[in-house]
C-alpha cells in the first residue's frame, strides 16, 4: 500500500512468430524477440539465406 509505481521499459519482453510459405508450398516460421531472430521448420537452405540477407539490410538486426 502506498508508494510510487515505476516501469522499466528496457526490461519489457516481447515476441512474435510469423508463419510463412514459399511458392512451392514449404512452410516455415520466423520468430522475433528483443535480442534475436529465429527461423524454424524450414527445409531449403535458400529460405535461411534469404532471411539472413534481408536481416542484414535492417540496421537493428545486422
Amino acid at each position: 500500500m502506498g508508494g510510487t509505481g515505476s516501469h522499466e521499459s528496457s526490461e519489457d519482453g516481447f515476441s512474435v512468430i510469423l508463419k510463412f510459405h514459399t511458392d512451392s508450398g514449404e512452410l516455415y516460421n520466423v520468430g522475433f524477440k528483443r535480442e534475436k531472430v529465429t527461423v524454424s521448420s524450414y527445409e531449403a537452405d535458400s529460405i535461411l539465406t534469404t532471411i539472413e540477407t534481408w536481416a542484414d539490410t535492417i540496421s537493428e538486426l545486422a
